[in-house]
């Protein structure tokens, strides 16, 4: 299996002390592996930016929206961190999204005790009572198994890749 941004995934993966196969399978799951991926989320800035004050002449489409490799949603990075006045499309440029969406797993991993499929859960449906680890199914039941399915066809592949390559050394 061929990723554009392995790379740059181990690279922010062990910024954060994160294992690579997991982020870049979020990545296919959340983007196909397209780091200009992009989704506008009309309901989200209604229900949670239209009236807050600290977007009160942002233009929706630019700061409701899920940006890059992983998706992170611009309100998301500026909660974690990101600053306000930085262009939302920044979350484009592979090295910064990745950096953005694996400091917005962390958060979601240490809220849900290190439990993996709650902190996916949340990561793509919010840090919810339904994606809490005593909870199940959880409210984003269906994505956590997407991704905890693929993480295992990464894993498999990676082993299968290894076990395939013959040892050259005869023992002479």
């Amino acid at each position: 299996m061929s990723f554009a941004y392995r790379r740059d995934v181990e690279l922010v993966a062990a910024r954060h002390s994160l294992d690579p196969d997991l982020i870049q399978a979020m990545c296919e799951v959340e983007s196909s592996g397209q780091t200009d991926a992009f989704r506008y989320e009309p309901a989200f800035w209604n229900r949670y930016l239209k009236d807050n004050p600290a977007y009160d002449g942002a233009n929706p489409r630019r700061v409701s929206a899920s940006y890059g490799l992983l998706q992170i949603m611009f309100p998301r990075a500026v909660d974690l961190g990101m600053r306000p006045t930085e262009a939302p499309e920044y979350l484009f440029v592979p090295l910064i999204g990745l950096d953005w969406g694996c400091r917005a797993f962390q958060d979601c991993y240490a809220w849900a005790r290190f439990d993996i499929e709650s902190a996916l859960a949340a990561y793509n449906g919010g840090k919810t009572k339904d994606n809490r680890p005593d909870a199940y199914p959880k409210r984003n039941q269906v994505y956590a198994d997407k991704v905890l399915k693929l993480y295992a066809d990464i894993q498999r592949g990676r082993l299968e890749t290894m076990v395939l390559i013959p040892d050259d050394d005869d023992g002479a």
